[in-house]
């Protein structure tokens, strides 16, 4: 789950990510009649959608509410247990309006708001997960990551198989997979790839950030979605939240499209006739369009290694849970050389289950 996700905070008609790579020729289910550019139905893109007011940290299997604006003071209005007396933690996803997808290896539960329990009594609707939907193993579905796009479709992430699937909105027991993307196929540019969570833009670009037995890299394709994914130039960056300038209030001083993430690799070129610099384990923000001619370095790093990350571009802010402590801090948006996090705020989960892999931005 991993988008994450990113929420699109008053969207109005988004700037094209336009120096992205374009997407490859492979295999998989496509929308019939598909458009091949991002922005081909930007008036879907368009809806607007209510400022975030809760903010909800996911630690191993816990989803800590709180109330937004953070504060020195702010603590979890509540404490949900996501999936109770589960053996693993379930995937989770929220959406723009505030409605939670917890996603086990066997159903899709979903939550209206307000959010006062997520125990399985109190779902809205419970839908049996099939293979219709993604692929099914003997122990049930190996969801790995669950998200939803702006268009309010939920994103199932598939390791068994390798595969990407859309369930369009609304989700019923008779859903089946509208979309199928495979991730990993001999020939494909995934292949040896495995897909270990994905992420959107404000034009519902899909992301996916995938891993090898030597690399990482982010992948993209365009909606209406392609049949395959290339490399974005070999980035490698995770929990990425993407952001265009559209997304910040008319009144922001610096509104800039940008990738805010984990980034793992160089800074920079070497000098000449020099080896390169070894790779860098950072939280990153990367300008848009990127421009592989001039080297994918980032123009803004914080010496920090995180396992979430949640934009609000209309507060000029984002956020962060640390890997390793879960400590909650809030950044400035755009990022700048050096900044420090304007707010910390340490984990209440103890010990290690201050693992957190999920922010989520909510009305």
């Amino acid at each position: 789950m991993k988008h994450a996700t990113a929420f699109s905070w008053l969207a109005m008609l988004a700037l094209a990510l336009a120096g992205l790579a374009a997407c490859g020729r492979g295999t998989g289910t496509l929308v019939p009649n598909a458009a091949p550019a991002a922005l081909a139905h930007p008036a879907a893109a368009a809806t607007l959608t209510p400022p975030p007011k809760l903010l909800y940290a996911d630690h191993n299997g816990t989803l800590y509410q709180y109330r937004l604006p953070l504060s020195s003071a702010s603590r979890p209005q509540r404490a949900l247990q996501e999936d109770p007396n589960a053996a693993f933690p379930p995937q989770i996803a929220v959406n723009a309006f505030g409605t939670i997808a917890i996603v086990t290896a066997s159903e899709i539960r979903i939550f209206k708001p307000p959010i006062v329990s997520l125990a399985r009594t109190k779902a809205h609707k419970i839908v049996p997960l099939t293979p219709a939907m993604t692929e099914i193993g003997p122990s049930g579905a190996d969801v790995i990551d669950a998200e939803y796009d702006p268009r309010g479709n939920l994103w199932l992430f598939s390791g068994l198989g390798g595969e990407i699937s859309e369930l369009r909105a609304p989700i019923s027991r008779t859903t089946v997979a509208a979309v199928v993307i495979p991730f990993g196929a001999p020939g494909t540019k995934t292949a040896s790839y495995g897909v270990i969570q994905g992420r959107f833009d404000v034009n519902s670009t899909l992301y996916a950030y995938g891993q090898s037995a030597t690399s990482a890299s982010l992948f993209k394709t365009s909606f209406p979605y392609a049949k395959s994914m290339s490399p974005l130039d070999g980035l490698n960056i995770a929990q990425a939240a993407f952001v265009d300038s559209s997304q910040f209030l008319p009144t922001a001083p610096d509104p800039v499209s940008v990738i805010v993430g984990q980034y793992f690799g160089r800074l920079s070129s070497p000098p000449p006739q020099q080896p390169p610099p070894q790779p860098s384990n950072v939280l990153a923000q990367f300008s848009l369009p990127l421009m592989p001619v001039l080297g994918l370095f980032p123009n803004a790093v914080v010496n920090e290694v995180v396992g979430a990350v949640a934009a609000d571009p209309p507060a000029g802010a984002f956020f962060t849970l640390d890997a390793g402590n879960g400590h909650l801090a809030v950044y400035p948006l755009p990022l700048h050389a050096h900044d420090k996090p304007k707010l910390t705020l340490r984990c209440l989960a103890g010990g290690k289950n201050c693992n957190g892999k999920h922010l989520f931005l909510a009305p």
